[in-house]
């Protein structure tokens, strides 16, 4: 297969993931919590203010989610929250494979890159951010709204669980990040 084939079929395998793993994140985060209806995080220590995820300007945090008999891992890196600036930054490695998302609320413009090829997305703006990305980082805000600042966040959806941990709220997350490099 020539070099353009091959590019459309890596395109195709990373819109396919991107919209299923979306969807499931999206209906998992989205829903009432669960049977258990929140998770665990552990005392803050006492007298510390408890970090306000939902007012926070950036954020980064790490997923472990077993959704079905699917392993996934994320590392979420968000800055500019609460603006109509976002930059978001998603890593990801499901089933043995690598993913990279960046997206740029401001732009419009988004790239992906799967195991290190960059293909920019940007004319599929609103599935990556408005379909996929954007609801599923609200809903992890959401789920965390209750995070006390020391230790990790667990959930279960149904069969589905969530470990969300190395939860930094306002971190220095420099712009470099959210550029992509060929």
């Amino acid at each position: 297969m020539n070099k353009k084939g091959v590019s459309w079929v890596l395109i195709g395998i990373v819109i396919v993931a991107v919209v299923v793993i979306g969807v499931v994140a999206y209906w998992a985060l989205t829903s009432t919590g669960g049977e258990n209806g929140g998770g665990n995080g552990g005392g803050n220590g006492g007298g510390e203010e408890t970090p306000d995820v939902a007012g926070a300007s950036s954020l980064e945090f790490k997923v472990s989610a077993t959704i079905g008999e699917m392993e996934e891992e994320y590392v979420f890196q968000a800055k500019n929250l609460g603006t109509s600036d976002v930059m978001l930054r998603v890593e990801q490695v499901s089933g043995g494979s690598n993913f990279i998302y960046i997206m740029n609320q401001a732009e419009q413009k988004a790239w992906a890159a799967f195991e290190g090829e960059w293909t920019d997305v940007s004319d599929q703006f609103s599935l990556y951010w408005e379909d996929t990305w954007a609801p599923a980082l609200e809903s992890y805000q959401t789920e965390l709204a209750d995070w006390t600042g020391s230790g990790e966040w667990e959930y279960t959806v149904g069969d589905d669980s969530y470990r969300v941990y190395d939860i930094v709220v306002n971190p220095t997350l420099d712009d470099s990040l959210f550029t992509h490099t060929e």
